[in-house]
């Protein structure tokens, strides 16, 4: 149970931090310097509110640090900040540095959703994708973990997984998709597939009839003459009725591959994925489709390996906020199966963007949070705010410090820690210095991978910090009781 003096404190500091955010000081350049750089030297930055509420967390790292347990689960769960991976790939590369590299986690084909993803995974298919976002209007769409719905009309779509970074070989794979059903099959092979530079568009045929011309053809089939030309290796326009012209179509005829072509990888199946086991670490597998549906989905996989560590799963979508996610149940009832410790949540930008007022805000992330606690009830929950940007040039964002004062209040009652990110890169005021850093992108929004490195960095050395104090004050505590 939380002690009131500490509630007290929280909310003292709260106070004394929104005033000092809002005064204007003498030398407004080094007061942005000092938010920025000396952000780990001052009492009152860089510390995470109510770190009382990540004790399961910690209990999980100094089990893991023992020997007790072989795996602890961190998701971090965002948007555009988060899809590129370069602030969470941060904290899970220090944070896998000091605990053991458990696995890359949770990864999605975002190319062929035709958008931004990190560079550990590449993915590539014989077939097209349609994809829809979480952020547009519900439709039908299977959007579940990932936050993406990806969907092959293909009955015969293979989809290519590469690992890039062989730190990351893993020997399981989980397969999520919707109605947790076994639509893909994961196979490896000793042939050389080439799913995507392989492919040719379909032809037809057009026998030539008495007074054609090449330039009629041309128009009939919505082509040009030179095309067919050069499909029918003519040198000249003249054609002969009775002949045969080769036609181009818009159609592309992809690569054949036969399923047999695969061995497939034992699996077995889970509440809300299925689970494949390799023999040995890998870092290339194939999805082969294996039903027969008008549909093929998929959620996601993740990737892990069988060493004790840290699996550190992302899942970001540009633009997303907490109203979007809140629109799919399927995202909430595979959140479970992530098995999550400690569950990281960077959304508020584009509440921030969209202006919304504190309570509407807090209706949202409080409907999120009933639904992440009822599928994780043992999981840590630790929020951070938005970070400082810009709605136009010389017109900062303002409803972000709003926001991220929402968000510190509403820990109380909810339960959460909280790291904000807004003030410990500066408010408002430590925006010029962002800029002169280059820490802030050429949008005002985003930030350059310098600038969500360092991010990471200081959001990794505060989490670490409670993490250290907490044990000295349960030791502290428990030597005063003796």
């Amino acid at each position: 149970m939380m002690r009131w003096s500490n509630v007290l404190a929280s909310l003292l500091l709260l106070v004394s931090t929104s005033v000092l955010a809002q005064q204007q000081p003498k030398d407004q350049e080094a007061f942005a310097e000092s938010s920025v750089q000396d952000t780990l030297n001052e009492p009152y930055k860089n510390r995470i509110y109510y770190p009382e509420q990540l004790k399961h967390f910690f209990q999980s790292l100094k089990e893991l640090s023992s020997g007790k347990r072989k795996k602890v689960n961190i998701v971090h769960i965002g948007d555009s900040h988060i899809q590129a991976d370069f602030f969470s790939g941060r904290v899970r590369n220090l944070i896998q540095e000091q605990f053991g590299n458990g696995g890359l986690g949770f990864t999605f084909p975002y190319q062929l959703a035709r958008t931004n993803s990190n560079n550990f995974v590449r993915y590539s298919s014989n077939s097209d994708w349609e994809n829809r976002r979480n952020i547009y209007p519900v439709n039908g769409a299977k959007v579940g973990l990932s936050g993406i719905a990806l969907s092959s009309n293909a009955k015969d779509a293979i989809i290519k997984v590469d690992l890039r970074d062989s730190k990351f070989a893993f020997t399981k794979v989980k397969l999520f998709t919707p109605n947790n059903e076994l639509t893909y099959r994961v196979g490896t092979t000793d042939r050389e597939l080439n799913l995507t530079n392989t492919t040719v568009a379909k032809t037809s045929s057009h026998k030539i009839k008495s007074g054609e011309s090449l330039s009629g053809i041309a128009k009939k089939y919505n082509t040009t003459v030179a095309h067919l030309k050069q499909l029918n290796k003519l040198k000249s326009a003249n054609i002969q009725a009775g002949k045969t012209l080769i036609i181009p179509t818009k159609e592309i005829e992809r690569p054949q591959i036969a399923t047999s072509v695969f061995h497939p990888v034992n699996y077995n199946k889970q509440k809300t994925f299925f689970a494949f086991d390799f023999p040995n670490a890998t870092a290339q597998f194939y999805l082969y489709a294996v039903t027969q549906n008008e549909s093929n989905d998929l959620n996601g996989l993740v990737l892990e390996n069988d060493q004790a560590g840290i699996v550190y799963h992302t899942i970001g979508v540009n633009g997303a906020r907490y109203s979007d996610y809140n629109k799919y149940p399927l995202f909430f009832d595979q959140l479970e199966g992530l098995e999550a410790d400690l569950i990281i949540l960077s959304l508020g930008t584009n509440e921030a963007f969209d202006k919304i007022d504190g309570e509407s805000f807090k209706v949202e992330i409080n409907r999120f949070l009933k639904e992440v606690k009822s599928k994780n009830p043992q999981a840590s929950i630790l929020v951070t705010s938005p970070p400082p940007s810009y709605f136009s040039k010389g017109n900062p964002n303002t409803v972000a410090s709003t926001l991220a004062n929402e968000i510190i209040i509403n820990g109380v009652e909810q339960k959460y820690a909280i790291w904000d990110m807004y003030y410990n890169l500066g408010g408002t005021l430590g925006l010029p210095y962002l800029i002169d850093e280059q820490l802030l992108s050429k949008d005002l929004v985003h930030y350059t991978i310098k600038g969500y490195e360092y991010t990471g960095t200081l959001f990794f050395e505060g989490l670490m910090k409670v993490y250290q104090n907490y044990f000295s004050t349960e030791t502290e505590q428990t030597n005063e009781s003796i």
